[in-house]
């Protein structure tokens, strides 16, 4: 179990307070919550704090003490993830219900969990790190590969995600969590549709592992509009995080 869960834990079992008390009155911030994880299918207990208590601080509790008066009340579910050893929270009944009155449901069925929810759940989990991070540098309207779906994407290709900047401006995410998990034809074929459909103006491949310098220079794509990281890179440097092409290199901030 991890430190943040054992601190929830240590939580749950603290003395009921007066605010645990008093009628649980959802904000913003929870409904916001709640769409996040209905988008993503599920969110960590790290992914809820870095997102949404990011200004708080841990020794306030108040992330912990939050999620579980959510999950007693019934708007959040608790799950548990073998293959990463955490707990990881899904929408309900109830806070869908919700989402679907204020019209943040996105359009997207809730999600039934299933004995075998977590089987990309190291994907998954990157991806939605992936959103947090470009939310935090301000652009915050991202389109899930769930949504994506729901809209019967194209036949090629579904992105991980899609980050719009305004007007026609759309950056479609793809993210590579493997070592050469493709063929080298397989992602020329990727390379290839996107190029043929000129979806997006821009298409940025984030890769955990070491085949970045491969992918850059052994595959034919359009220089304007493909650019590869690291996620190391990315999460580390943030905007000032370079991205490269066979052409050229630049900062994320000179890109965006």
């Amino acid at each position: 179990m991890s430190e943040t869960e054992n601190e929830i834990r240590n939580t749950i079992s603290a003395p009921v307070s007066d605010e645990d008390l008093e009628p649980l009155v959802l904000t913003d911030r929870d409904m916001s919550l709640f769409r996040y994880a209905h988008e993503h299918r599920y969110l960590a207990y790290s992914q809820i704090r870095e997102s949404f208590w990011k200004e708080r601080s841990l020794d306030a509790k108040a992330c912990y003490k939050r999620v579980e008066r959510l999950v007693n009340a019934g708007y959040l579910k608790r799950g548990y993830s073998g293959r990463q050893m955490l707990d990881v929270y899904f929408a309900t009944p109830m806070s869908y219900a919700l989402l679907k009155e204020r019209k943040m449901d996105s359009g997207v069925e809730l999600y039934e969990v299933t004995e075998s929810f977590d089987r990309h759940i190291d994907h998954d989990l990157h991806v939605t790190n992936l959103r947090i991070l470009f939310r935090d540098l301000g652009f915050n309207h991202w389109e899930s590969e769930r949504i994506l779906r729901r809209r019967n994407h194209r036949m090629g290709p579904r992105p991980d995600g899609v980050i719009h900047l305004g007007g026609d401006k759309r950056i479609a995410i793809e993210f590579e969590n493997r070592n050469l998990s493709k063929s080298r034809k397989r992602y020329q074929g990727m390379m290839n549709y996107y190029w043929t459909h000129k979806l997006y103006p821009l298409l940025f491949i984030v890769i955990k592992g070491n085949i970045k310098d491969w992918l850059v220079g052994a595959l034919d794509y359009d220089i304007k509009q493909v650019w590869m990281t690291t996620y190391k890179e990315l999460m580390n440097e943030r905007e000032e995080a370079v991205f490269e092409n066979k052409a050229a290199s630049f900062k994320l901030k000179k890109i965006l």
